[in-house]
């Protein structure tokens, strides 16, 4: 099934699609039974952006409701003809046929049921709906907007575009890491080093910007701040500008 999103917003034609191509939405997505698919929006505490799962089937909201509320009902209903129970698959099937249509002859919209694996080794079934993505003018002024399916395929990942999501298991290649940064967004997208593992790796490819160091090398720590040594915070002023009490609390963490 293919879903196509829906684009709009003030900005120019130019300056919108240039927004709406950093979204990790995309434009069009083709998804069949069995991908394997990655959520790319915090829904819950479960359920995040970064979430590895599987298409299992494509539902209305109505199929949904019924596969929630009596799932051994919705697989009798799939099951082939025959068997003792035959009855009762009739029954299930004529449940199910008189949901896929609903205010008359009108169908409704089907979406994909995709079945993530938690942590604790259960799953959780979710009706992947449409969801949004926009940017604002400080006015709140929406200047670009994509409404989609929150879900990408999932066999692989470019680095920059896994940054900011969580993963309970990941693969990492960095056999192609060419600059600096990149190796730490990639390696900190895994929730545990059980659930890492590392290709091609060369401590070479592990850089760090100077200025990086440097501001680390500046931090004051917890007890200088308390001692009062304003000669070290104003040495971070001077370099980094401005910073209040609350700033500094939270650079030392």
């Amino acid at each position: 099934m293919t879903f196509s999103a829906v684009d709009s917003g003030i900005a120019d034609l130019n300056v919108r699609n240039k927004a709406l191509a950093n979204f990790m939405a995309q434009e069009t997505l083709t998804l069949k039974k069995g991908s394997q698919v990655m959520l790319i929006k915090n829904i819950d505490n479960q359920l995040v952006n970064g979430s590895l799962g599987k298409v299992h089937a494509f539902m209305t909201e109505d199929l949904w409701t019924y596969h929630k509320d009596d799932e051994r009902d919705f697989q009798l209903a799939h099951e082939p003809e025959g068997g003792s129970d035959e009855g009762e698959k009739a029954t299930a099937r004529k449940k199910l046929a008189a949901l896929k249509y609903k205010n008359g002859d009108a169908p409704q919209k089907y979406w994909p049921m995709v079945r993530f694996p938690l942590p604790d080794g259960t799953w959780r079934d979710m009706l992947c709906q449409p969801e949004e993505w926009k940017t604002e003018t400080q006015q709140g002024e929406i200047m670009a907007k994509r409404v989609q399916v929150p879900l990408i395929l999932a066999w692989a990942l470019s680095i920059h575009k896994a940054q900011g999501q969580t993963l309970n298991r990941v693969k990492v290649d960095l056999g192609k890491v060419f600059e600096r940064g990149q190796a730490y967004v990639a390696l900190s997208r895994a929730v545990s080093q059980a659930g890492l593992q590392v290709l091609r790796f060369d401590h070479r490819k592990v850089m760090v910007h100077p200025k990086v160091i440097q501001f680390y090398g500046k931090l004051v720590s917890v007890a200088t701040i308390g001692q009062t040594n304003t000669a070290a915070v104003q040495e971070l002023d001077d370099e980094f500008g401005e910073f209040d009490d609350a700033d500094l609390a939270r650079l030392v963490g």
